[in-house]
């Protein structure tokens, strides 16, 4: 006789019971950091700081670089027009004085009338924001005297005092520049085929196509640019001075330097001339002003862009206005238009880019 409560394995309870699933094996991971992984962490992050302090010291240095790039970039064709009938160098030299003499000219002419225009602009701006605030209950809303205020006080810091202290200062750094322009624009060529020579002789054709592509492109869109710029800002300026608004020097400068920001960079530069206009002035000025921004505007929209973007490079206005900001606050007027024209012959060459690649694409399907 079985002993009580044995099942037929001889065991108490079924068959069930007794055969159950193990449990599953539970595996726990556990993240180290070797020697060699630890080590390469703490050097990038060294190298990075190394990297950031160096940039911060030489930023200045790497801006006069980029600046004579871009400078000897523009000039290039004039320097190979005038190679024709004199030696290289002889030819460099000729050019460089020649455009440093009509940039000089032009500055110093435009100087005097410039801070004259800035006293002036000091006076009414001020005037014009109160008279809006008093007449319009937004203008009361948003503060606009205040703001006004504070713009043209900083506007007063930055053009008269930094911008004349630091041309006294810097005088050593227009002639390393100009020299550094020298030998880029006699050598260049060379320079950038020795740079060439350091890769694949497959990879050589087409750097230098991508290479070419980019400055001939970003040449024509900043010269372009540069041209519809002198023309704005005398267009403006003439209209402002024919209704006899305060500071039309002034008026002409600010939309001249913001027609560099496309599709909207004419009524960016023309708010100051809005608000004397509306302020100052009847409201049939104020109309005057907005029509001649507004037909400037549309010009560059319908007729310029459609002309030179499709030849040249496509360029939003967002990627300028973010770049002019970050190169405002590093190098002030200056590093803000450098800037944005780096940024202009980066896109060219990502355009250049893709244009060959979307080339051998072609070539290998057809």
């Amino acid at each position: 006789m079985s002993p009580i409560g044995r099942g037929p394995c001889g065991y108490g309870g079924s068959v069930a019971e007794e055969v159950r699933p193990r449990p599953a094996t539970v595996r726990t991971w556990r993240a180290g950091l070797t020697l060699e992984s630890a080590a390469l962490l703490v050097g990038a992050v060294v190298t990075a700081f190394v990297l950031r302090n160096a940039f911060v010291a030489a930023h200045r240095t790497v801006g006069w670089v980029i600046a004579c790039a871009i400078v000897a970039l523009l000039i290039d064709p004039l320097v190979d027009f005038v190679d024709r009938l004199l030696p290289r160098v002889l030819s460099v030299i000729v050019v460089l004085l020649a455009v440093l003499s009509v940039v000089a000219g032009v500055t110093i002419g435009l100087a005097h009338d410039a801070l004259d225009s800035l006293d002036e602009l000091k006076t009414a701006a001020p005037e014009a924001a109160a008279e809006l605030e008093a007449n319009y209950d937004w203008a009361a809303d948003i503060g606009v005297a205040d703001r006004v205020q504070t713009f043209v006080d900083d506007l007063d810091k930055r053009v008269r005092r930094d911008a004349v202290s630091q041309a006294a200062e810097t005088v050593p750094t227009y002639v390393i520049t100009g020299i550094l322009m020298l030998f880029l624009l006699s050598f260049g060529r060379r320079y950038f085929e020795g740079f060439v020579r350091q890769f694949r002789e497959d990879r050589q054709e087409a750097i230098r196509d991508v290479v070419t592509s980019a400055a001939l492109r970003g040449r024509v869109y900043l010269l372009v640019t540069i041209g519809l710029s002198i023309v704005n800002g005398a267009i403006v300026g003439l209209v402002c001075w024919a209704l006899d608004l305060p500071a039309p020097v002034s008026l002409g400068i600010a939309v001249g330097l913001f027609t560099i920001l496309p599709l909207v960079g004419v009524f960016v530069g023309g708010v100051p001339a809005l608000l004397l206009a509306f302020g100052l002035e009847p409201w049939q000025t104020g109309a005057v002003v907005a029509t001649t921004l507004l037909v400037l505007q549309l010009f560059e929209a319908l007729v310029v862009r459609r002309l030179v973007d499709p030849r040249t490079v496509r360029l939003g206005p967002t990627i300028p206005i973010v770049v002019g900001l970050l190169g405002f606050d590093l190098y002030g007027v200056g590093g803000a238009i450098y800037g944005i024209a780096l940024a202009v012959l980066v896109l060219a060459a990502l355009d250049a880019v893709g244009r060959r690649r979307g080339d051998d694409v072609a070539a290998v399907n057809g």
